[in-house]
């Protein structure tokens, strides 16, 4: 079974949580201090409500469906957060292959 410790594997992982649907966090795993990492997933749940609104707004004004957020991703200098489907992700720019970390989020995401 894949967990969020696989995404610590994934070069460049620093940390990685998942998160309940009402922003609670469930567990964390690396270089995330307890209180960070509860704080890290209110932010990632507050986030991704304003994506799905933004997605819907979107689809509300295009007439087109599909625009329902799969997840979301916010890149710094140095580091990156990625999340999907209640799990977030956060990574090194410079030593990271999103590719590989979005396949890994979404086999952890969706398991």
């Amino acid at each position: 079974m894949i967990n969020l410790e696989s995404l610590l594997s994934v070069q460049g992982g620093i940390a990685a949580l998942r998160f309940s649907d009402d922003g609670a966090l469930i567990e964390s795993v690396g270089e995330l201090e307890q209180t960070h990492s509860r704080l890290a997933a209110d932010i990632c749940y507050a986030n991704g409500r304003m994506m799905q609104q933004g997605g819907d707004m979107l689809m509300t004004l295009s007439g087109m469906k599909g625009w329902s957020p799969y997840g979301w991703m916010m890149m710094g200098d140095e580091r990156s957060i990625c999340t999907v489907a209640g799990v977030a992700c956060f990574v090194r720019n410079s030593e990271a292959s999103f590719n590989e970390v979005l396949h890994v989020l979404s086999e952890v995401g969706y398991q």
